[in-house]
């Protein structure tokens, strides 16, 4: 549980969420790290009692306590979950991830190599999710979204950017696919994101961050490739059947 008499070492060891949260503040991570998190709010003048209700939310999130089944929704209530949940979190996480990555590499790169590789990686990384999302929110959800909730105007006017559901969904895919081999070569470059063991403070969050990052795009991955877009074929090729055009 975090306290404000916790060193900011002992906090992002025991909280997977909590250097991310801190370096929301400003809260640097390596040169807080032997301060309490008194301390450390004191020098940048925050409120303690906000950083630990925002610790508080963190530790929630990575005990599970967040919603009900993702499954079970509605595909335009899956659509607004994947949007604040997992689009939120590649909005956040990959800028913030691509800079200590920048950092990290320009300053352990001569002693670590591979790190130029890793902050290398993770900025394509960043890149290519947020065009992917970008294409999700702006032409697929909208459609799906209108194909549940008031079918007929789907198919009026026809779409101008695809003809049927299939075409972004296959290439939706595809940019999964491309993200998954770039986590899996981060996963290898870093040794299952595991920090030497004279890694300092932002090192060690930056592992722990990618780490994170890696398994919340998995279940991201899962709730569009396996739940999300079946549904949305599925209702499409309903509605067609129907002569509904």
């Amino acid at each position: 549980m975090a306290t404000a008499t916790r060193s900011i070492r002992e906090l992002i060891s025991s909280q997977p969420t909590a250097a991310a949260i801190l370096q929301r503040f400003d809260i640097d991570v390596c040169a807080h790290a032997n301060e309490s998190l008194t301390e450390a709010c004191a020098d940048l003048q925050l409120s303690v009692e906000q950083v630990l209700e925002k610790l508080a939310d963190g530790a929630a999130v990575d005990a599970g306590a967040m919603h009900p089944d993702p499954t079970e929704y509605s595909a335009s209530r899956l659509i607004q979950h994947i949007v604040r949940v997992h689009h939120q979190s590649i909005r956040q996480e990959l800028p913030r991830l691509a800079e200590m990555a920048g950092m990290i590499a320009e300053k352990y790169g001569e002693r670590t190599p591979e790190l130029k590789s890793i902050a290398a990686a993770v900025e394509e990384l960043r890149v290519e999710m947020a065009e992917h999302i970008h294409k999700e929110e702006q032409m697929l959800f909208p459609y799906i979204a209108q194909v549940e909730e008031t079918p007929l105007l789907a198919f009026r006017p026809p779409q101008p950017c695809f003809s049927r559901v299939g075409q972004p969904v296959f290439l939706m895919v595809q940019d999964h696919e491309r993200a998954k081999v770039l986590l899996e070569e981060l996963r290898t470059m870093s040794g299952a994101f595991r920090a030497p063991v004279w890694a300092c403070s932002t090192f060690v969050a930056f592992y722990e961050g990618l780490r994170i990052f890696a398994d919340t795009f998995e279940e991201h991955i899962r709730l569009e490739n396996d739940v999300l877009f079946p549904r949305a074929i599925a209702m499409e090729t309903e509605l067609m059947s129907r002569g509904a055009h």
